[in-house]
């Protein structure tokens, strides 16, 4: 297994051995045998423990294991305790919804560079079933992402069989939850019931079960991925104005992308993404009629316009300190409101594809940055210089000239100690834009 996980880093690109490695431990078999792995592969691995205080003394005991695990293994180990009931009630969500939330909550807040969890192949398989079943859009189909942003899924092709008995040579222990045998949970009835009739299938008919589903999820994820970068392109092309869109053009795609830019649409304006909201949305297109989305939310259709208005809900402040410790031609991948964003630093003398325009003065020079690196929406005050300008603007004026409203928290924008370095759509400022002295490059991709 330990082949199959360093594989797996290596063909996803999750992590590089000068990264700072962050592991979500829970004391059971897939997070020990996660950290395990981890540290045999020789990265700078530490572990957060995360007490939800939902089962008395079975959740002490998985906090002390940890603890002693830690010790054991030399590990830097975090615990922190969380109230998940009280959560819960007051944010009225159900307890395995309120938790995970919780859990990432604590996972963000912690400066690592990779965030790693451990979910197997068996979790993913079990997601796909699960959604199946209950009915689902494509994306549902796709299981478990084996990235997202910063965190990273090293185990995502091993089974919960593999890592079993790969914590069994090696003689090391594990604690089990009790509620993962009780079959009041819709998970806990495909892993016990579904899943084992379907291996048995899939071995009658001389396959391997998790080795074709998992040939499968890859091919739904592509899919996926190119469907959502086309409707992307599309979302792009259709803008006229601040919350103005060409419907006739968005109408006239093939559904599978026109229903992909909706969801984009609404998920935009802070609506419940439901497929009788998208419905309601696209009937009203239909009739060109007005449509309440939410609160103070509104869309029309006029003259083949599909117009937003009403009050739009401000995201929070996004604001995360980026880590660039003996980097080099390494990735760091932060996720920013549903978006990729992926720094790299690259030396001048590397030949990469389109190295013509990288290395125009849009592009930051590393040595140039002061201190810190930030990854953050806009801040009241904010300025730049843009090179091929010659002007300073505040980004208030840069927006309000060019980024429609509802974009504007999401438009990334990167500090150093001494203020903004770049800006998306933008490029970087004159104080550390690349030149040509310049032997690093800080790369800013944005997907």
């Amino acid at each position: 297994m330990l082949e199959k996980v360093k594989n797996t880093i290596l063909k996803y690109n999750m992590l590089s051995h000068s990264d700072s490695v962050l592991v979500g431990l829970s004391g059971g078999a897939d997070s020990v045998s996660l950290l395990v792995c981890l540290k045999e592969l020789g990265y700078d691995v530490s572990a957060v423990h995360i007490n939800h205080n939902l089962r008395g003394r079975e959740s002490d005991r998985d906090e002390q294991f940890c603890v002693e695990l830690c010790t054991h293994l030399n590990i830097p180990l975090t615990v922190k305790s969380i109230d998940v009931k009280a959560y819960c009630h007051g944010n009225k969500l159900g307890v395995e919804e309120g938790a995970r939330e919780l859990r990432y909550k604590a996972f963000s807040e912690a400066k690592t560079d990779k965030i790693c969890t451990a979910h197997t192949l068996s979790d993913s398989v079990e997601t796909m079933l699960i959604n199946l079943v209950r009915g689902t859009a494509l994306k549902g189909l796709c299981g478990v992402p084996y990235k997202r942003g910063n965190i990273v899924r090293p185990l995502i092709e091993c089974t919960r069989e593999e890592v079993e008995d790969f914590l069994s040579s090696r003689n090391i222990r594990y604690v089990n939850d009790s509620t993962n045998y009780s079959d009041d949970y819709t998970r806990n009835k495909f892993r016990h019931w579904v899943i084992p009739q379907l291996i048995e299938i899939s071995n009658e008919q001389n396959g391997s079960f998790y080795k074709s589903i998992n040939k499968t999820l890859l091919s739904l994820n592509l899919d996926e991925s190119y469907l959502n970068s086309e409707a992307v392109n599309l979302l792009k092309k259709a803008l006229i104005d601040e919350n103005i869109y060409n419907a006739e053009m968005i109408f006239s795609a093939h559904e599978a992308i026109a229903n992909r830019v909706l969801i984009m649409l609404l998920k935009s304006y802070g609506v419940q993404i439901s497929s009788a909201k998208l419905d309601d949305l696209k009937q009203a297109c239909y009739a060109n009629k007005k449509i309440n989305l939410k609160k103070n939310v509104y869309a029309s259709v006029k003259s083949g316009k599909l117009i937003f208005s009403g009050e739009i809900e401000k995201a929070e402040n996004y604001l995360k300190e980026i880590s660039f410790e003996n980097l080099s031609i390494n990735e760091i991948f932060v996720d920013f409101f549903g978006r990729e964003v992926t720094l790299s630093i690259i030396d001048r003398d590397i030949r990469l594809p389109d190295i013509h325009n990288m290395f125009t003065k849009k592009n930051i020079d590393y040595d140039k940055i002061k201190g810190r690196v930030f990854l953050r929406n806009r801040l009241s005050g904010d300025k730049i210089r843009l090179p091929e300008r010659g002007i300073t603007k505040t980004l208030k004026k840069l927006y309000n000239e060019s980024i429609p409203l509802d974009n504007r928290y999401k438009t990334v924008v990167l500090s150093d100690d001494n203020g903004v370095i770049f800006v998306e759509g933008f490029g970087a400022d004159e104080r550390v834009s690349s030149d040509e002295n310049t032997k690093r490059i800080l790369n800013v991709r944005i997907s």
